[in-house]
């Protein structure tokens, strides 16, 4: 039986000399490593920028979901319970100065404090007990901060008759507080100018409660308004917040209302977003010639601002925040984001403000605000001196310039108004504040916070 004979390969001169030279393993991998690499850094790339998408998209999203106030929830500890005082855990809410309400039990239990008043250990302050709003006394526990100060309707709070109405928006019956004024008012003869208050966002119509009294006390008629996507309001087709791009036009359904109702003269009055709300209501509503005045408090003027703001506090690299806006503000983008349509933000600018404002305005302005940074407030003071009286507040967080001092801000809104609206009262017959923090609770006061 015969073997097979192995195989032989025919060589040719470049085999022999290629099998001379020292064999390079390297050589023979360069196209896969070059391939394996170009697929790695193709998927990194698309994998970051997915992750920059996703960023954005969040980023974009959070200012226009709507959702129930933060506020709500607990964010201080009370330790003791005294009589007189409260004792509690020292914090930058806790510490700061003015007056103070806290809620507990949904509301079950609501109380108002004094400014801080020593403090009791190293980790605690001490705070005057004013007055309890409910049955039930405050507990050893935690605590909800009420920034409104006081709880419940015009009426539970302050005893003012109080008619609940619906205003007829584009997106359905809005619900809002008419309190009309009393007929011994300061100036009696001014029932028909109306001021329409504006409350933020994420807020709440209570917002309104600390100024009611000195409206009510001037002889204004006053309606308390909500916008869409509001508790207890319809819904806007995309249930989006559109900060104030879209909201203007419920506003200009209150005008309407209040038209409707004979008021010949308006004072549009807006915190945080509602501020922007009433100055983009100024500048486009068909009844601009009956706006005499605007006060304005921790106002939205520019939101680009605030977004890149809050952005960069939570480190956000520029690509990011860039791509969240133009989300915001493009047509394809605001799909990315389930907007209906793009938000305007060009025209809530303080020089777009400063080009079109013509009625005069009273700005009020946290200097602490770490929610709307007060830096556009100041500009648009700036570029329109002639028409903006801007009153910043030192010590003050955000839309709690009353807070800081009820006294010294009923005074000047009290003479604002009196000046701007050629009131025939004397301010100096105007006591303030109108309600003091520390009156005693109404028989029918309630801890909601409506």
């Amino acid at each position: 039986m015969m073997r097979d004979l192995p195989r032989t390969r025919s060589t040719t001169p470049a085999d022999r000399r290629s099998s001379l030279l020292p064999r390079r393993p390297d050589q023979a991998r360069w196209p896969t490593v070059v391939a394996y690499g170009a697929s790695g850094a193709a998927a990194m790339f698309a994998l970051s920028a997915g992750a920059l998408t996703v960023g954005a998209r969040v980023m974009a999203r959070l200012p226009l979901v709507p959702r129930e106030s933060l506020r709500g929830r607990p964010d201080l500890a009370v330790r003791a319970v005294h009589p007189d005082r409260v004792h509690l855990d020292d914090s930058a809410v806790s510490r700061r100065g003015g007056v103070l309400a806290l809620r507990q039990a949904a509301g079950a239990i609501h109380v108002r404090l004094g400014p801080v008043q020593g403090r009791p250990t190293p980790t605690t302050v001490s705070r005057p007990l004013l007055a309890t709003d409910t049955e039930q006394p405050l507990q050893v526990a935690p605590a909800a901060s009420n920034g409104f100060f006081w709880a419940g309707t015009p009426q539970t709070a302050h005893g003012l008759p109080t008619q609940e109405v619906e205003i007829d928006s584009p997106v359905g019956h809005m619900p809002a507080w008419l309190v009309r004024p009393a007929p011994d008012a300061a100036a009696p003869d001014h029932a028909d100018t109306w001021a329409i208050l504006i409350h933020g966002h994420g807020s709440a119509r209570g917002e309104t409660l600390r100024v009611l009294p000195l409206l009510h006390r001037l002889g204004l008629t006053s309606l308390a308004i909500t916008y869409r996507n509001d508790a207890g309001a319809p819904a806007s087709a995309d249930r989006m917040h559109h900060l104030g791009s879209a909201e203007w036009e419920d506003t200009e359904a209150a005008i309407e209302f209040a038209l409707a109702q004979g008021a010949r003269r308006l004072v549009l009055m807006g915190w945080s977003m509602g501020g922007g709300i009433a100055l983009r209501t100024s500048v486009r509503s068909a009844h601009r010639e009956l706006i005499s005045a605007l006060v304005l408090d921790s106002p939205a003027v520019d939101w680009q601002d605030i977004l890149v703001f809050h952005a960069t506090a939570l480190k956000a690299p520029p690509a990011m925040r860039q791509l969240a806006l133009w989300m915001m503000t493009s047509r394809i983008g605001a799909r990315l984001v389930r907007l209906h349509e793009p938000l305007a933000l060009h025209e809530m600018t303080p020089r777009y403000y400063a080009d079109h404002l013509s009625h005069p305005t009273l700005l009020f302005h946290a200097l602490d605000d770490a929610t709307v940074p007060p830096g556009p407030s100041r500009l648009l003071a700036a570029l329109r001196p002639d028409t903006v009286e801007f009153v910043p507040v030192d010590g003050a967080s955000h839309t709690r310039e009353w807070n800081r001092d009820p006294a010294r801000y009923e005074r000047r809104l009290a003479d604002y108004l009196i000046e701007v609206l050629d009131l025939d009262i004397d301010p100096a017959a105007v006591q303030v504040p109108v309600r003091d923090p520390g009156a005693p609770a109404r028989a029918d006061s309630i801890g909601l916070r409506l």
